[in-house]
């Protein structure tokens, strides 16, 4: 349908060769014509098992040796695809004609390339250029000479205007509006009204069915054919724009999550991402910088991730310290919720094995987080609370068999002595805690605050609990776009580094010793 042939040869053709079989295919976008004797069928996009059987079948089809090599390459495909990072290759793999570029790219080197931007250029490629080539259809420009070019920076200018008013669903006449906007501004379009309207429609029109980068959902309803997409061109649309305005503005968005692929994609793709890299962390200090609670904690971390013998990075203990506290902050009866895993800390210093004194602290992080549990597990039923009685004590057995300090362990094993015993009578154990174990934890609190300077009540209201897990998602997406970026200088990766997760104070006390050193 799209290679210029009409429905009256279609028709004479099939009526002239009437015993032979038809199919006659096209994007839904183009489906304008009915044939008699057709029988219509709409192709869905591929869920994930079809993904799978369509990529090993692919895979064993242009094996270069044998079936079994093209059997491992498709396993080794599908592990990968199915990896947490490449979400957004998934995304993409449900469309077919995307599935099968997909594959290519990673035949080359067994592996998808690291830098995403990378990937959806080749896709856009594809989708607006190579995909008609490969066909052989020759399309005439639309919209006054509206070269490939253009075209581009019209998605990118859709994109971001949506996407930055959390539209993803958009009717018609936004999108024509947004169209007579951008062709407004090119040098060669004319400004007849009138002409206007309609190159906008053959625009849109354009990209719905030729390239199938905006898909109608319903009835004069549209939207990007995926999220990917519509992120990366945002992306694209801020790296393209004056860096003033567009990186404060991205900056602006740092605590929403759904940004979060629009600023990896970004610093990915700038020259050099030092300027917008600063920005976040300007405005992730400034996010704490206000509640003294907060401040005083963070001056804690790190006198604590200082005092400890350990081989990593400053910054990485202390994103370990920020974790094992909220971990033992997170009861039932507290709105905040950690999620995060040690993600920021496996983000500094990569897989690690914990040190002495990290394995110690962990443990005993455990046992402050099952005494603050353990309180609120009882009230529900036995047996919940027997569950968090059992991690107490498997967790606080095994912090006293690493303790070396003689005096701490002697006062831990003599409250140790203090537990009665869990698997002999569980209902005496419930009645001792619940008459004695709160007496029976501020000891221990006591020692730990004494000997290992952690155990703290912090009494974090629920607002600074929520504002402490968004310090730790941004101090996250910064690491992360530090990891990603395309070019970012020694000098200012090493401020960025050294300066995480340190109350104000503590920054500018390290600012001003680098600056009179």
């Amino acid at each position: 349908m799209n290679s210029g042939i009409g429905s009256i040869e279609i028709r004479r053709f099939t009526q002239t060769f009437y015993k032979n079989q038809f199919v006659i295919s096209c994007r839904i976008a183009a489906q304008k014509y009915r044939f008699q004797g057709f029988t219509e069928v709409e192709v869905a996009d591929f869920d994930q098992e079809e993904v799978e059987v369509f990529a090993k079948n692919w895979f064993i089809a242009v094996a270069f040796k044998s079936k079994e090599d093209g059997e491992a390459i498709g396993n080794l495909f599908i592990n990968q695809l199915h990896l947490p990072e490449n979400q957004h290759i998934r995304e993409l793999a449900i469309t077919p004609l995307l599935l099968h570029w997909i594959c290519l790219v990673f035949q080359v080197k067994d592996k998808f390339p690291l830098n995403p931007a990378k990937l959806y250029e080749q896709a856009l490629n594809i989708l607006l250029v190579r995909w008609d080539e490969v066909r052989g259809i020759k399309r005439d420009r639309v919209a006054h000479k509206l070269t490939l070019v253009s075209k581009k920076k019209l998605l990118f200018q859709i994109a971001y205007l949506t996407f930055e008013q959390e539209n993803y669903f958009f009717e018609q006449e936004k999108i024509l509006q947004l169209i007579a906007d951008y062709l407004e501004n090119l040098q060669n379009v004319n400004s007849e009204v009138t002409q206007l309207q309609l190159d906008n429609e053959a625009v849109m029109k354009a990209i719905e069915v030729q390239n199938g980068l905006l898909v109608e959902r319903a009835r004069g309803i549209y939207s990007f054919s995926h999220l990917t997409f519509q992120e990366y061109f945002t992306a694209r649309k801020i790296v393209e724009s004056s860096p003033s305005y567009a990186w404060n503005n991205l900056v602006s968005h740092i605590t929403e999550k759904r940004w979060r692929q629009v600023f990896l994609l970004t610093v990915s793709m700038l020259p050099n991402a030092n300027e917008i890299l600063q920005l976040m962390k300007q405005k992730i200090d400034l996010l704490v910088a206000g509640d003294e609670r907060l401040q005083y904690f963070l001056t804690w971390l790190h006198q604590k991730s200082s005092s400890v013998s350990t081989r990593y990075k400053a910054a990485g203990v202390r994103a370990f310290y920020l974790v094992c506290v909220e971990r033992s902050c997170c009861h039932r009866h507290h709105a905040f919720v950690y999620t995060s895993g040690y993600d920021l800390e496996c983000a500094l210093v990569g897989n690690i094995t914990f040190d002495a004194d990290l394995v110690l602290d962990e443990f005993l992080f455990s046992t402050v987080a099952c005494l603050n549990e353990l309180d609120f597990a009882f009230e529900y039923t036995l047996n919940d609370g027997l569950d968090h009685g059992y991690a107490l004590v498997i967790a606080f057995d095994k912090a006293v068999d690493l303790v070396v300090d003689p005096k701490l362990k002697q006062l831990l094993q003599k409250i140790k002595k203090q537990l009665p015993k869990i698997d002999s009578n569980p209902e005496k154990f419930r009645d001792w805690w619940q008459a004695k174990g709160k007496a029976w934890g501020e000891q221990l609190r006591e020692m730990l605050i004494k000997y290992r300077n952690i155990g703290y009540d912090w009494q974090f209201n629920e607002q600074q609990k929520e504002l402490l897990q968004q310090y730790y998602d941004v101090n996250k997406l910064l690491v992360d776009c530090l990891n990603s970026a395309a070019c970012v200088t020694p000098i200012v990766r090493q401020e960025i580094e050294e300066t995480l997760l340190l109350a104000i104070a503590d920054i500018e006390k390290i600012r001003n010793s680098c600056t009179n050193g």
